[in-house]
C-alpha cells in the first residue's frame, strides 16, 4: 500500500469508462466520510437513467452544462453552479452540449458496503416510502452578495449547508486574495477537502508542504495538522468541503503548535527472516 496521498490531481490517464454512454470518471478519494469523483460526459452522453441513492450527492460544475432531472423538474446547470441531490430523490443527468461537460462529484457520507450505490426507478413515485425525502434538491449559481469574509482577504460563499438541506456536509466556495490565508496551523474534528479551481494554494499538511494548482483535490483527514494560504500573485479560489457538518457551538478550527522535537523511534526489522 502506498503512503497517504494528500494531493490528488485530475489525471486523464486515471479515468475509466463507465457503463453509460460517453461517461468517464476518476475516483479521487474513497474515505468513510465521502466518495470524491471527477466525472466527464461528452456531448450526447448521459449518466444512469432515473435512480436514487441512500446518501446525498453533490455536483460542482467545472465546465460545460448538464441537464439534470430532480424529481419531476428539469434544470440546466452551467459552470460554477452546484447541484444538490438529497438521499431518496429520484434524478438523472445528461449532456445536450455544446461540448463535453466536467463536474466534481461528492457522495456524502460514503455508501455502506452492504448498501447499493444506486437504485433504478421508473418514476419518482417508485422510490420506497421509507426512502423518500422531504428535503428539496436544487441547482444554485452563487452570487458575490452571498459571500462572507471571516478573515481579511478570505471570502466564503455557501453552496450546501444544513440550513440549505445538506445534513451531512458543508460545501463552500472560498476565495483567497494574494498574500492572505486561513487560520494558522490547526486540526479539525471532521474530514476536510479542498478542490482548487483557480490560482495556486499553498498547503502545509503534517510534515509536507505543497503548492497546489487548479483541478486538484486536497485531502485533510480529521486530526491531521494543516494550514493553507495564498503565496501567489493573484487571487485563488477553491471548494471547501467539510464532512460531517460541524455541530452548532463547536469551533471549526482548533489551533495547535506543531513542530519536530528531534525524537525518533523505530519498530522491529520487517525484512529479515525469523
Amino acid at each position: 500500500m502506498a503512503a497517504m496521498e494528500f494531493i490528488r490531481p485530475l489525471d486523464e490517464e486515471k479515468t475509466y469508462d463507465t457503463p453509460f454512454r460517453g461517461y468517464r470518471q476518476q475516483i479521487l478519494s474513497n474515505l468513510e466520510s465521502g466518495l470524491m469523483l471527477a466525472s466527464h460526459i461528452r456531448e450526447g452522453g448521459c449518466g444512469p437513467s432515473l435512480h436514487y441513492h441512500y446518501v446525498d450527492q453533490i455536483y460542482y460544475m467545472i465546465k460545460g452544462t448538464t441537464n439534470v432531472r430532480l424529481g419531476d423538474e428539469v434544470h440546466i446547470a452551467g459552470p460554477g453552479s452546484v447541484v444538490f441531490i438529497p438521499a431518496g430523490l429520484a434524478h438523472c443527468n445528461w449532456n445536450d452540449g455544446p461540448g463535453e461537460e466536467s463536474h466534481f462529484e461528492m457522495m456524502v457520507p460514503q455508501t455502506r458496503p452492504v448498501d447499493p450505490l444506486m437504485c433504478p426507478v421508473d418514476s419518482p413515485d417508485d422510490v420506497p416510502v421509507e426512502r423518500r425525502t422531504n428535503r428539496r434538491g436544487y441547482v444554485l449559481t452563487p452570487v458575490p452578495d452571498a459571500a462572507t469574509e471571516p478573515m481579511p482577504g478570505f471570502r466564503m460563499t455557501p453552496l450546501a449547508t444544513p440550513a440549505m438541506g445538506s445534513d451531512h456536509a458543508v460545501v463552500t466556495v472560498a476565495e483567497v486574495d494574494a498574500g492572505k490565508g486561513g487560520p494558522g496551523t490547526h486540526v479539525h474534528e471532521f474530514d476536510q477537502y479542498y478542490f482548487v479551481l483557480d490560482g495556486e494554494l499553498t498547503i502545509e499538511v503534517a510534515l509536507q508542504k505543497h503548492v497546489v494548482g487548479p483541478m486538484t483535490l486536497v485531502i485533510l483527514p480529521a486530526g491531521v495538522p494543516h494550514r493553507q494560504y495564498n503565496d501567489g500573485a493573484v487571487a485563488e479560489k477553491h471548494l471547501s468541503i467539510i464532512i460531517p457538518a460541524p455541530e452548532e457551538g463547536r469551533p471549526w478550527d482548533v489551533g495547535i503548535d506543531f513542530h519536530l522535537n528531534g525524537k525518533e523511534s523505530y519498530g522491529f526489522p520487517i525484512r529479515q527472516g525469523v
